[in-house]
């Protein structure tokens, strides 16, 4: 059992920060209408997005203020809490080697991976990989385990921990799956700004980072499509720079597509004023289950109504929209706020890896509602149990094997 010590996080992943710069640059990009398919006038995109960012930040500030007058009325005990490093490091093997099996059945199931079937061109797509209902939760409990051994790398310092991170990155190109690379990238840099004293090289890793992410992002699209079949797709205007690199357009069309599609769905449907919110909650379920419970009352939980079916996300605020309107939009950034800035005053290490899952998911709520989609959300279920002390009958319970001061 090992004492250990994680640093105080960086103001930079404070969940108004991230939010901010997430929502606020939607509003830039998009101001620029460097594509035909952005329908709306930047004032439009604006009001939508009040629904979004104000509530979030109001509940934020709001529970800013009542922990700071708590801990005034109630002074904190400083406390350091264990982790047991051996039962974890256990714990991470034993269910990658049950990845590895399963993984495996779905590739024969599958019959060969989604790389190959795009160098043999094949009918076949990513959409095809895999078990249905099954493989977003072999993805969930992946992640898991890479993140938990990133942050053993920069707790420890010990190379070995970043084979598993570095094998998801690969994967996520075999399977042709950006979501998975991009859920992975995210919570890996925020597990690492949280554990690490920030920089200016730091800073300058994290750019250069993020500038090479486009690029990948842009040849995974190449990959998929085609770098001039996107470009009839996306539909440029003359004030889009022909020189820039393909990737570039990719990240601006899929930045900004997804508030296209919100507003556009904002004029054309009329809330069901559904209080059991199916569409918000129908992501929670696999496909089977899900209709069971909702029937059909589950319309396009996902995508809403569509400006162009090659672009099919529409932020994480349609599912609400379709539920409760601009109601439900508020409700939900209310809950999702509340949910990040409850876990940025926890520093045990268990829960720095929970916020970096709900901080990619603040940051993806641009595409995807990925708070309540089963093969995200069960990451928090995973680290867990990861984290969970060994149980012995009849003896006294271990100490919750979190880490470091949970004072703030």
């Amino acid at each position: 059992m090992t004492v250990t010590k994680v640093g105080t996080r960086t103001v930079l992943l404070h969940p108004i920060a991230v939010f901010s710069a997430v929502w606020l640059s939607v509003v830039l990009l998009y101001s620029l209408h460097l594509s035909r398919l952005l329908l709306y006038s930047t004032s439009e995109v604006l009001s939508a997005t009040s629904y979004i960012w104000v509530p979030f930040v109001t509940i934020v500030v709001l529970y800013s203020a009542f922990h700071h007058m708590n801990r005034l009325a109630y002074r904190p005990e400083a406390t350091k809490q264990c982790i047991d490093f051996e039962l974890l490091e256990r714990r991470l093997t034993l269910w990658f080697r049950i990845w590895l099996v399963v993984s495996a059945a779905e590739i024969v199931i599958s019959g060969g991976i989604p790389i190959i079937w795009l160098v043999r061109g094949s009918a076949k797509t990513y959409v095809d990989f895999g078990i249905p209902s099954l493989h977003g939760l072999v993805n969930s409990l992946l992640v898991s385990i890479a993140v938990c051994r990133v942050a053993l790398y920069f707790l420890t310092g010990k190379w070995r921990h970043l084979k598993i991170p570095a094998f998801v990155l690969a994967w996520s190109v075999l399977v042709v799956t950006r979501q998975l690379m991009l859920v992975s990238l995210l919570e890996y840099v925020v597990v690492f700004l949280s554990v690490k004293k920030i920089g200016l090289k730091t800073v300058a890793r994290v750019v250069v980072g993020f500038v090479t992410l486009i690029f990948v992002f842009g040849i995974l699209g190449d990959m998929r499509s085609g770098s001039e079949a996107f470009r009839l797709v996306a539909q440029p205007t003359d004030r889009y720079p022909d020189w820039l690199p393909s990737g570039v357009l990719w990240v601006y069309i899929y930045v900004t597509t997804p508030i296209n599609n919100l507003i556009y769905t904002m004029h054309s449907v009329q809330p069901e004023s559904n209080f059991l919110f199916p569409n918000t909650a129908a992501t929670l379920f696999p496909s089977v289950i899900r209709s069971i419970i909702y029937g059909s009352q589950v319309g396009q939980a996902e995508s809403g109504n569509l400006v162009t079916q090659a672009f099919n996300v529409s932020t994480a605020y349609v599912g609400p929209y379709q539920d409760y309107g601009i109601v439900g939009m508020i409700l939900f950034s209310l809950l999702a706020g509340f949910a990040c800035q409850f876990f940025w005053y926890r520093s045990g290490l268990r829960d720095i890896l929970i916020f970096s899952v709900l901080t990619q998911c603040t940051v993806l709520t641009l595409f995807f509602n990925l708070f309540l989609a089963l093969p995200v959300i069960t990451q928090v279920f995973w680290l867990g149990y990861f984290f969970m002390p060994k149980i012995v009958f009849g003896k006294k319970a271990t100490p919750l094997p979190l880490s470091s001061d949970v004072s703030r």
